[in-house]
């Protein structure tokens, strides 16, 4: 993230530089009206100087860094304003009220998600994982067990997703993989580990598609991804009580992708669980109610009219 970075990088700053960012960070969303002329006249600086610290930062100039830095300050500014992701309750609390706090927790970090997710980038994800014959998910961190359950729904609807977890299994697949036929998720918090890294360099190599799944505001996996999905970015890397951020985040943007996915070829692949399921799970029963499905042959179709043709005609 840009204004991390500012802070972190603070101390290897010239003086007129730290001069520059202490500016930045104190006006925050006021620099939208701010020209990079008026933050030299403000620091007694030269303008070239405010130029050559943007490009320090990996951006062209004043205008694209400026772009970013709002971006960052209107995603620090929404959500979030009454739940701490790092500690989201208090030592101590009863467990009803540690389970609500948990509750909001989970609201907020579905809203921050959402709020991350482009419609246009959600679009071009699904058709590249769509349109692939292997998609290969690397996820060397706790999320791994949550990507199985993406890849038990991908299989039920015919769609084989093979999961790595080994950082040189996952190179030696980025550097075999037919960048026609083959897609490549790769998930980190920070987008910075080295091996994560070392297999996103091998896949932009051979021109592989990467779609990151990573934290809002600019990494190195991201950078080299051609298509970002960002997670609700609130906890810190380790300072935190149970990476819920990353967990939540990734679940809903995994299943988003599948439903958008089952919903292109809905009729069939609703079809096919169905059937898959009656071959299978023949004995699976439930005494409970509310669990046994009114007719198991139009279960999701009830109410939906055929997408081409319309509702069927009654029979007489």
């Amino acid at each position: 993230m840009l204004i991390r970075d500012l802070m972190h990088r603070r101390r290897s700053l010239s003086d007129a530089e730290r001069a520059i960012a202490d500016y930045l960070l104190v006006q925050r969303d006021k620099i939208a009206r701010v020209s990079a002329r008026q933050i030299a006249r403000d620091v007694h600086a030269a303008p070239s100087t405010v130029v050559r610290f943007c490009q320090r930062f990996g951006f062209a100039g004043y205008e694209d860094f400026r772009e970013r830095f709002l971006s960052e300050i209107r995603y620090l500014t929404t959500h979030f304003q009454d739940v701490d992701a790092n500690y989201p309750f208090s030592f101590g609390e009863r467990h009803d009220v540690v389970a609500s706090k948990m509750g909001a927790l989970y609201r907020e970090i579905v809203d921050d998600t959402l709020a991350l997710l482009a419609p246009d980038v959600l679009d071009r994800v699904v058709g590249i994982i769509d349109g692939a014959d292997e998609v290969v998910i690397f996820s060397n961190g706790v999320q791994a067990d949550l990507v199985r359950g993406f890849c038990d729904k991908m299989l039920k609807i015919g769609r084989d997703v093979v999961i790595e977890t080994r950082a040189n299994a996952a190179f030696y697949r980025a550097s075999h993989a037919d960048p026609d036929r083959c897609a490549f998720v790769v998930l980190s918090y920070s987008g910075e580990t080295e091996q994560t890294l070392h297999v996103a360099r091998k896949l932009c190599e051979r021109a592989v598609p990467l779609i990151a799944i990573t934290s809002f505001g600019g990494n190195g996996l991201s950078e080299l991804a051609d298509e970002v999905l960002y997670v609700s970015t609130r906890e810190k890397l380790e300072n935190n009580i149970g990476h819920f951020s990353m967990n939540v985040s990734s679940m809903l943007l995994l299943d988003s992708v599948y439903a958008c996915i089952f919903n292109e070829n809905r009729f069939a692949n609703l079809e096919n669980r169905i059937d898959m399921r009656r071959q299978f799970e023949k004995r699976r029963v439930s005494s409970n109610p509310l669990l046994v499905d009114d007719d198991l042959g139009n279960e999701g179709l009830v109410g939906i009219e055929d997408p081409v043709g319309g509702p069927d005609e009654p029979v007489c």
